[in-house]
């Protein structure tokens, strides 16, 4: 049987698809959080997961049947040397071989490289590629690159970062935001006045900048300083070497109130500074992979906020700009505050 899916979100697009039987499902939320839907058409469900609003996932329902989708999708994550990635690689693969049947693809791996991920283009271009799915490592190193994939008339999705070129849609969390809603959640941690040190991720990406300028933004108005930013390239062994200077650099305990790491993979490496030094300083973290989620449970992390991989969305946004269907140029995911009163609504959803 074709199976397809749609949702009942307005008589428009019921009118619009008529396509069987349509019902839609909620599944469980984390407490104040709207509701996951679950759409089906003859009992075919289609889980956008925890972190899809149902606006975004009302955008991305195919307009046809799952099993009429053909051709061949390139995919290109960030890099595999990061929980990130590789959990985007494993999500990419598990939705397509779950809901497109049919589909072809091939995955590679940018390797933190914008030359590497380069020639993974120029190969799929070579190869035939309908169309691209990327997580771009840097914004102006790509821009050829992009320009080659227009000349060959191969649409792209960006997923998690994007580049300033022709593309889409752009499928991701809104990292502005995420760096504000931290600073919240730091300003809250410390009554709005202290000493902190931020953990920044690798100068030329985008959600680097953009997560720091949430953050000052979150703290605007309080009486928290920012008294060192260093960066760390997104790595735990460098998160740990950054810590230890640091340290070194403020060494009494009253001298640094707390931490922002932009990601959960540099908190690890803090966390064993800290642990190693016998310093017990409050964290605010970005992300929400499981380790860190975990870490919220032990008490060695304060705040998380969500930084979500963009898959099944990611996919889902490929396949119907393949087919020259509709969708909106960003695709935002959520970016919930976890913490320890509501780590474990969250924890098992995270993909990485």
């Amino acid at each position: 049987m074709k199976r397809t899916v749609t949702a009942l979100l307005t008589m428009a697009v019921l009118l619009l698809v008529s396509c069987g039987h349509m019902t839609q499902s909620p599944v469980n939320r984390p407490a104040g959080e709207e509701e996951t839907v679950l759409y089906t058409v003859d009992g075919a469900p289609v889980d956008f997961g925890i972190y899809c609003s149902e606006a975004a996932a009302g955008s991305l329902v195919p307009e046809k049947a799952l099993g009429e989708y053909t051709g061949t999708m390139g995919v290109i994550v960030s890099s595999m040397r990061f929980p990130y990635g590789g959990g985007t690689k494993v999500m990419a693969e598990e939705t397509l071989e779950k809901y497109f049947p049919n589909m072809d693809y091939l995955i590679g791996n940018g390797d933190g490289d914008p030359v590497t991920q380069s020639a993974l283009i120029d190969d799929y271009i070579a190869r035939g590629i309908d169309v691209l799915v990327i997580d771009p490592v840097e914004k102006e190193a790509m821009v050829p690159a992009f320009e080659r994939l227009k000349a060959a008339g191969i649409p792209v999705v960006c997923v998690d970062r994007y580049v300033p070129a022709d593309y889409e849609s752009v499928v991701k969390a809104d990292d502005m935001k995420i760096g504000q809603k931290a600073g919240e959640a730091m300003t809250e941690l410390l009554g709005g006045r202290g000493k902190v040190v931020e953990i920044q991720g690798a100068p030329a990406a985008s959600n680097t900048n953009d997560r720091h300028i949430g953050f000052a933004q979150g703290i605007a108005g309080t009486e928290i300083e920012v008294i060192a930013a260093p960066y760390a390239d997104f790595l735990q062994t460098r998160g740990l070497g950054e810590m230890e200077d640091l340290l070194q650099r403020f060494p009494d305990d009253g001298d640094i109130d707390a931490i922002f790491s932009q990601s959960d993979v540099m908190t690890m490496g803090i966390i064993q500074a800290l642990k190693a030094a016998g310093r017990d300083i409050p964290i605010v973290s970005i992300d929400a992979q499981e380790s860190a989620l975990g870490a919220v449970q032990a008490g060695d992390i304060d705040a998380v906020v969500a930084y979500p991989i963009p898959m099944p969305a990611g996919i889902f946004a490929g396949v119907k700009v393949m087919e020259g269907e509709k969708i909106p140029d960003y695709i935002e995911l959520e970016c919930p505050v976890i913490t320890k009163e509501n780590v474990e609504e969250y924890i098992g959803h995270s993909g990485y």
